[in-house]
């Protein structure tokens, strides 16, 4: 791809911003009032997501840009013992839904991050969330 086609789509994609304006306004809601009444981010994602998934529980935990109290946020993928241990025994699909199960408290919020939206293992872990009334996104 040549720099002009690449800028040209980076254009297209930020004009496309717009179009789902509401539903980030709606996500952005959902995490400040999930921290803003101490509950926690349930944060899960696969490959580059799960990546995304630990960058961004880091930042909320530790610190960005200034210093401040810490967030609640866990990356369910961080923890590759667990994420082996539910896989093996439970299957690859129930890596995330098993630590919601066993981790979530009312009132916490799961952030599912993916690129595809079909992957067995987030769409369990957004079952498990509605099972236990919990908000998500996705």
């Amino acid at each position: 791809m040549t720099f002009e086609a690449s800028l040209a789509e980076s254009v297209r994609t930020l004009q496309a911003l717009s179009s789902i304006r509401p539903a980030i306004d709606e996500a952005a809601r959902l995490i400040l009032d999930t921290l803003r009444h101490d509950k926690k981010l349930l944060i899960c994602g696969n490959g580059g997501s799960a990546a995304e998934a630990a960058h961004f529980s880091t930042e909320l935990v530790g610190r960005y840009q200034k210093n401040r109290a810490s967030l609640p946020a866990i990356a369910l993928s961080s923890d590759g013992s667990l994420v082996t241990c539910i896989g093996n025994d439970y299957g690859y699909d129930q890596v995330f839904a098993r630590q919601i199960a066993g981790l979530a408290r009312p009132g916490d919020l799961v952030v599912a991050l993916t690129s595809s939206g079909n992957s067995a293992n987030i769409v369990a872990a957004l079952h498990e969330a509605r099972n236990l009334e919990l908000n998500s996104i996705a």
